[in-house]
């Protein structure tokens, strides 16, 4: 094969992957909303965690950010909630979240309920001022888990992912 050949075949193949991967956001996005519409979401409501934070982490840099805080719908002990942001990783995010210090980071979640007011779905809005759109699609959904603690005694760990996270409402 020529070589202008081989780069009108590479260019060709660019152009398709880049519509493609620019077509994944909003097809992601339709298809949030029409599951949530399938699932009989009663309303949407913004709710902000206070979480702790950690940066760094051998595999994904010195610019990864894990927050963290329990969980506020489930009093098993042990019981966490995380957002792990390392796409794209961020010397600017990074350090913006490393300037609250000691301080938790107000991490805010857009969290759809359903009709009898249980959380069915929750998604990053923003980490302090930094906006939804600053993060990557990848990045933004909200993850339960458990950790075993000293002298602790659990039920078995059941989780309930993302409601844990949040409080039943009482609109």
């Amino acid at each position: 094969m020529s070589s202008s050949a081989e780069k009108a075949v590479r260019g060709g193949v660019i152009w398709s992957l880049l519509g493609v991967l620019l077509s994944a956001a909003p097809v992601a996005a339709v298809g949030r909303l029409l599951l949530a519409q399938s699932i009989g979401v009663g309303y949407r409501k913004s709710v902000t965690l206070e979480m702790s934070w950690k940066r760094g982490d051998n595999f994904y840099g010195p610019n990864f950010i894990h927050l963290e805080t329990a969980c506020l719908g489930n009093p098993e002990p042990g019981c966490f909630c995380s957002l792990d942001i390392k796409t794209p990783t961020s010397k600017e995010l990074a350090d913006y979240v490393e300037s609250f210090g000691s301080n938790r980071v107000p991490v805010k979640f857009y969290v759809d309920y359903d009709r009898n007011h249980d959380v069915v779905g929750a998604i990053l809005e923003g980490v302090g001022e930094w906006p939804e759109d600053r993060f990557h699609i990848k990045g933004r959904p909200l993850a339960t888990g458990f950790r075993m603690l000293p002298n602790k005694r659990t039920s078995g760990g059941h989780v309930n992912n993302p409601a844990d996270c949040f409080p039943k409402s009482v609109k």
